[in-house]
């Protein structure tokens, strides 16, 4: 049995090398408490067009069916927060989700991996590795918080008590056996409700999301032709992590920002943002086919982008 803190005093530096300002160690095991919340949610179909979610449940609360027994998962986060952004998107006539404005973190965060997977590989030849980046469909947040990356907040989100939220995840589970200590966030929420209050769709409620009512479900997930009102959205939206006080406050003063080229506004927001409101399907393909809104469909994207010029239009006139 190796211990965490071995592990993790060997691996920070080609952890922190690969871009990841967050790691962390935990068993490879869902709490009964979050198997039951999760199992919950689905069945009162809160999991909204989300078709894909119920299945493999085996996987993704047992961590079967991956090729090996996992007996432990290294969880990396990386910072997307581009507060440059902030300053364009209040000149834009549209809202775009801050985790698309630059490339797919899918690809970013496979290819960050890589070298670090190798060194484990190297140093423990005959243990078994497979990343996840949202590809194994797993409960990445609940095993962020086991590995004491942060607390999971009202609005859903994991929140690290210096970082914010603004950040992606990745987990490598492994049948190497890692003694881990428990480390938790205490859960700083307290009695604030900004997010739960800044949702105009009332999508959430404390620590639940009705991923039906959510804008980014809508803009992103619904394959429907006719969706409800996304209030501006094109792709996704931050807005109960915008208002958090985590993100607004705390990690604006700290200045938290992406180290990576990669997840900072790509030249098209920088320079004519309002060009993609006019985009045909190759302008769309050729802008965004290296970002993480590439599943979304071109259909699903004009019918975004109409729906978002009536609620320019909506608010010109009031």
């Amino acid at each position: 049995m190796i211990e965490s803190k071995e592990i993790i005093s060997e691996l920070a530096e080609p952890i922190e090398n690969s871009g990841f300002e967050l790691y962390g160690i935990c068993k490879a095991f869902v709490p009964e408490e979050d198997k039951t919340k999760i199992l919950s949610w689905v069945k009162n179909g809160n999991h909204g067009r989300m078709d894909w979610y119920p299945k493999n449940m085996e996987l993704r609360l047992e961590f079967k069916n991956i090729g090996f027994e996992a007996r432990s998962v290294i969880v990396l986060g990386t910072i997307y927060n581009d507060p440059e952004y902030d300053k364009i998107s209040k000149t834009m006539s549209f809202r775009f989700s801050k985790y698309a404005i630059g490339e797919d973190y899918h690809r970013v965060l496979k290819k960050s991996a890589a070298s670090l997977l190798e060194t484990l590989q190297k140093k423990y030849p005959h243990h078994r590795f497979r990343q996840g980046v949202d590809s194994l469909p797993v409960p990445e947040k609940v095993l962020a918080r086991e590995a004491g990356l942060g607390w999971i907040g009202k609005n859903t989100n994991l929140i690290h008590p210096e970082f914010g939220s603004f950040f992606f995840l990745t987990v490598l589970l492994t049948d190497l056996p890692i003694h881990t200590v428990a480390v938790s966030v205490r859960d700083r929420c307290g009695t604030c409700t900004a997010c739960l209050d800044a949702c105009p769709t009332g999508a959430l409620r404390p620590y639940e999301i009705d991923a039906g009512k959510c804008i980014s479900h809508h803009t992103l997930e619904d394959r429907s032709d006719v969706i409800p009102d996304t209030f501006g959205w094109i792709a996704g939206c931050d807005i109960c992590q915008d208002v958090c006080p985590w993100n607004r406050v705390k990690a604006a003063k700290k200045g938290v920002r992406t180290r990576r080229e990669e997840f900072k506004a790509r030249a098209l927001f920088r320079e004519n943002p309002d060009s993609i409101l006019g985009f045909d399907e190759e302008d769309f393909r050729g802008n965004f086919g290296d970002s993480a809104i590439s599943r979304m469909s071109f259909s699903m994207f004009r019918r975004n982008v109409e729906l978002c010029k009536r609620s320019i239009e909506r608010e010109k006139e009031s």
